[in-house]
């Protein structure tokens, strides 16, 4: 599992965040596991980066599974319609 080193993933930390994650859908197999317990709060920018991630697992037949997701990065998820998008959101 990959932890996702950030309180908060906004327009602001995308940029950075964005490498990390590169690198790791590079290295994922068949899952991308992300330990999400650090942060607390998302933008659209950071939705959208995890979409894109999703979709560059799905072309290499692996998975992203988001993991230890707060209850108000859910809210964000939900809020923007994608709750139900990533899976590990239960």
């Amino acid at each position: 599992m990959n932890t996702v080193d950030y309180e908060k993933l906004t327009i602001y930390e995308v940029e950075s965040f964005h490498k990390i994650l590169l690198q790791w859908c590079g290295e994922a197999q068949k899952v991308l596991s992300l330990d999400f317990g650090r942060v607390q709060k998302i933008d659209i920018a950071a939705i959208q980066l995890l979409l894109s991630a999703q979709k560059t697992c799905h072309k290499k037949s692996s998975e992203l599974i988001l993991e230890n997701v707060s209850s108000n990065v859910r809210e964000t998820l939900r809020l923007a319609g994608c709750e139900m998008l990533f899976k590990g959101l239960k």
